[in-house]
């Protein structure tokens, strides 16, 4: 019974071994036919996505080919309308040139035909010339009315001049009352007299003008008194002397306002094309200048004559105008400063009352302290050493110079 129960059992589990088996089998066939069956879907889905996807990818790009299709039309539209309206453009600027050579050309024309008219006239108006030339004789005329007479042909006797005039061809001595002061008579007794010049002042006004000779005085004062003159273009003149006297002379912007205007006046004329008055202004303006530094330097000499100055003391400012500094703003009144003039005036009316003129070196006189000697710059007008000593810049320099012993010589150098 064992053995047959074993042999049952181990049939038994033969046969469920055998069933199992091919259950399994069918069980994995069917999921396999599944599997394939989902994979043929997966591939029908993903071919159809794919032309999908083909399709919109088609459509875009037709899309875009389309749109560069129009914007390069549209953009040879536009370049094309340029091109037209650039060749519209040199169309219309050839005919205007075309138009402007005419113009020209007639111009040109017409000035040919007036050139051809005007060298006609001037040849006619030269030939007028020639023959007037023939027929008429030119007579020199006097701008100024004058008459000089040598000092041998007149005479002076109380109140009355008399000289030979020429009256109905024949030469006649007339005498003519004049009016002198007793200082005008004293010159003309007490002088060698040279050449008279009569001019027409006014319409009823003849003035007679003498020249004569005077001798330099010789020493008269006989003080140690010194006096030294500082020149400048701000303040023109300033004196001081060693007993202890300052003086201002004049208001340089007095002489600055003068020189601007008449540089303003001749700068309109030259404008207008009058160089005749131009002339004449450029006259009036030096005239100006000279009566003024003819008055300063009679100041300044009379005040040396007052105070008994032995010695003026000048500054030589030779080559002062390429050795200072210069600056636009004082280039016009450095290159008009009339220094050399007013020392000349200053030199000969000094040694007319008996006065020696010296001069000495002009450096640093304008920075150095005549107390502590130390050598700076002023600010401005103002000068201030650093041992308290203060003043006036051309004071300083007036002190500085008349405490000078760099002689350099008796005569200034332009």
């Amino acid at each position: 019974m064992d053995v047959i129960e074993i042999i049952a059992s181990i049939l038994g589990l033969a046969i469920g071994i055998i069933v199992g088996y091919f259950i399994r089998k069918n069980i994995s066939e069917t999921k396999i036919g599944e599997a394939k069956a989902l994979a043929n879907d997966i591939i029908d889905k993903a071919n159809k996505d794919s032309e999908t996807i083909k399709k919109e990818k088609l459509l875009e790009a037709k899309e875009e080919i389309h749109k560069w299709r129009t914007d390069a039309e549209n953009e040879q539209k536009e370049r094309r309308k340029e091109v037209q309206n650039y060749e519209r453009r040199v169309l219309h600027k050839e005919q205007s040139i075309e138009r402007k050579q005419q113009n020209l050309e007639t111009k040109e024309s017409t000035l040919n035909e007036k050139l051809k008219a005007v060298q006609t006239k001037e040849e006619e108006v030269e030939e007028i010339k020639e023959v007037k030339k023939l027929k008429e004789i030119k007579v020199p005329v006097l701008k100024k009315l004058c008459c000089y007479i040598n000092n041998q042909n007149f005479k002076i006797q109380d109140n009355y001049i008399s000289f030979p005039v020429m009256i109905d061809g024949k030469s006649k001595r007339i005498s003519v009352k004049t009016k002198m002061t007793d200082k005008q008579k004293l010159i003309l007794s007490s002088h060698r007299l040279g050449t008279m010049r009569i001019v027409i002042k006014n319409i009823n006004t003849l003035v007679a003008q003498f020249v004569y000779e005077i001798n330099e005085i010789e020493k008269v004062n006989e003080s140690n008194n010194v006096m030294g003159v500082d020149l400048g273009i701000k303040c023109p003149a300033v004196s001081y002397c060693t007993d202890g006297s300052v003086k201002f002379y004049d208001n340089g912007r007095n002489n600055k306002y003068m020189r601007r205007h008449y540089a303003n006046l001749r700068k309109w004329f030259q404008k207008a094309k009058k160089p005749t008055v131009v002339k004449r202004i450029k006259n009036k303006e030096q005239r100006i200048m000279k009566d003024i530094d003819h008055k300063i330097s009679r100041e300044i000499v009379n005040t040396a004559k007052k105070h008994k100055a032995k010695v003026i003391k000048l500054e030589r400012l030779e080559n002062i105008r390429s050795t200072t500094r210069t600056s636009c703003k004082n280039n016009p009144s450095l290159h008009t400063w009339s220094f050399y003039r007013l020392a000349q005036y200053i030199e000969y009316k000094a040694k007319l009352v008996g006065i020696e003129v010296e001069y000495v070196d002009p450096a640093y006189t304008s920075q150095k302290c005549p107390q502590c000697g130390n050598i700076h710059h002023a600010k401005d007008r103002k000068y201030i050493c650093k041992c308290g000593y203060h003043t006036h810049r051309d004071l300083l320099g007036a002190i500085n110079i008349c405490n000078s012993t760099e002689y350099i010589g008796n005569r200034c150098i332009a």
